[in-house]
């Protein structure tokens, strides 16, 4: 609490640094200069407050009239009204600060406020402080009263000055004219959600502060990534402090991070031969797809997905006779046939040896994989590996789908192998969809008297 009998002490302590100070009486809206440096005649004046503010406007600094407006004696009265016995503001790019302190010895509305012009020194360290600490760590900041929806904002230009406060009536008309013409378009719902004052109010009273991250477009740099922090600026959350930095640098540095990890996840999930994916690639990307195709399934959503198991026959016989090289250049030649097959979104992977596996992630009709697997056996028998080949090279395949047979990776594999080996028991060069009792016989009539019943009956 600052008395009255405090003044002389004080103002011989400020005449040092400020260049004016006055007291003012709220009731009376009058000011009295204490001491001024620049025009010392006023010294033990009293004037019109707000007009001796407008009349040296100039000698605070860059304010706007809009914002000189908030330290006019009506606006100060109300602050005393609502209770508090102490309000300071400074002006990061102005020598205008205010202070006042209620005397709680009168019953009258009597305050005493300080208005000081700082000295060229003064301002000097002001503003280098100002440069150092606030506009060298964000790219503006904004000075909101959220119960006026209105707020000030302080900026530098592009040299380093800082700009004039400029003054904005409706913040939350504002938000939404930002998210529209700067901020990127898959985060403008997100952006004008979480920058709107009821969700900033909760989050402040919440957790104290309110952080988020967004995507803008900068007319030079392009593509910019933001972190906007809001915070209380006072202990009475009258008002709120809001900063946008821009974190670009250490952004795409963490998208350079992560694309390296992708890399080396790929790499590592990647077969060195065949260029597909190695069973632990396909496993683990299997496993997330059929995850999210269980999801869709519990909210009632038509979709499946099919699982071809491949094996080659006669693989051994090749390396046998022209060597592993030449098995090699085969199991290459295999991927590019299942590659081209395959659809664009389906995964298709080396399982081990010879064997290799597709993941069809979407179809209408069994059928259509049907027709699928017997494209990978009409590709496989016009497959060149070699110049001089008489090794006929074919498949089995066994097929089998979800959710109908499996709804998970692992169990959808063994039916698939279980079925491949039907084939394989029945004559190899054949697509088995369904289960088969495996007959006592297995001899070549059986197999070819089975045949219709097991193609045929899914087309």
């Amino acid at each position: 609490m600052l008395l009255v009998a405090d003044h002389e002490i004080l103002l011989k302590a400020l005449a040092h640094v400020y260049i004016c100070l006055g007291a003012i009486d709220i009731d009376e809206q009058k000011i009295k200069i204490l001491h001024q440096a620049e025009h010392p005649e006023e010294v033990g004046c009293e004037f019109d407050y707000n007009s001796y503010l407008n009349e040296h406007a100039d000698e605070f600094g860059h304010i706007s009239s809009a914002f000189l407006e908030h330290f006019y004696a009506a606006e100060l009265k109300n602050l005393f009204l609502g209770g508090r016995d102490h309000w300071e503001l400074a002006l990061p790019d102005s020598s205008l600060k205010i202070s006042f302190y209620t005397d709680n010895k009168t019953q009258h509305l009597m305050g005493y406020l300080y208005i000081a012009l700082t000295s060229d020194t003064s301002d000097d360290i002001l503003r280098q402080i100002t440069n150092a600490f606030v506009f060298n760590s964000c790219d503006y900041f904004i000075y909101l009263d959220p119960f006026k929806d209105t707020y000030f904002m302080f900026a530098s230009s592009e040299s380093g000055t800082p700009l004039p406060p400029s003054y904005c009536s409706s913040y939350s008309t504002e938000i939404v004219k930002y998210a529209d013409n700067y901020v990127v378009a898959e985060d403008r719902d997100m952006v004008i959600r979480k920058m709107s004052l009821p969700h900033v109010i909760a989050e402040l009273n919440r957790n104290g502060r309110h952080v988020f991250y967004c995507g803008v477009n900068d007319a030079t740099r392009g593509y910019t990534r933001k972190r906007i922090e809001y915070r209380y600026c006072d202990e009475n959350r009258t008002m709120i402090l809001l900063t946008r930095s821009d974190v670009t640098d250490m952004w795409e540095q963490e998208q350079a991070r992560l694309a390296e990890l992708q890399r080396a996840l790929e790499l590592a999930y990647t077969d060195a031969l065949t260029c597909l994916l190695n069973h632990q690639g396909f496993t683990a990307k299997s496993e997330e797809y059929l995850d999210q195709l269980k999801q869709l399934s519990a909210a009632n959503n038509q979709s499946a997905a099919a699982l071809l198991f491949i094996d080659l026959d006669n693989f051994k016989m090749v390396n046998d006779t022209y060597g592993h090289p030449v098995g090699d250049i085969l199991l290459k030649k295999v991927s590019s046939l299942l590659k081209s097959v395959a659809g664009s979104d389906d995964l298709v992977g080396r399982y081990g040896g010879d064997e290799f596996i597709i993941l069809v992630k979407h179809y209408q009709e069994k059928a259509d994989i049907i027709s699928l697997g017997e494209q990978v056996l009409k590709g496989l028998h016009e497959l060149k590996y070699h110049p001089n080949a008489t090794v006929k090279v074919s498949g089995s395949v066994g097929v089998a789908f979800a959710p109908e047979d499996a709804s998970d990776y692992h169990s959808l594999v063994r039916i698939a192998d279980q079925r491949l080996y039907s084939a394989k028991h029945l004559g190899k060069d054949k697509v088995i969809a369904i289960d088969i009792k495996q007959p006592e016989s297995s001899n070549e009539d059986d197999a070819v008297n089975l045949q219709p019943i097991l193609m045929g009956g899914l087309r």
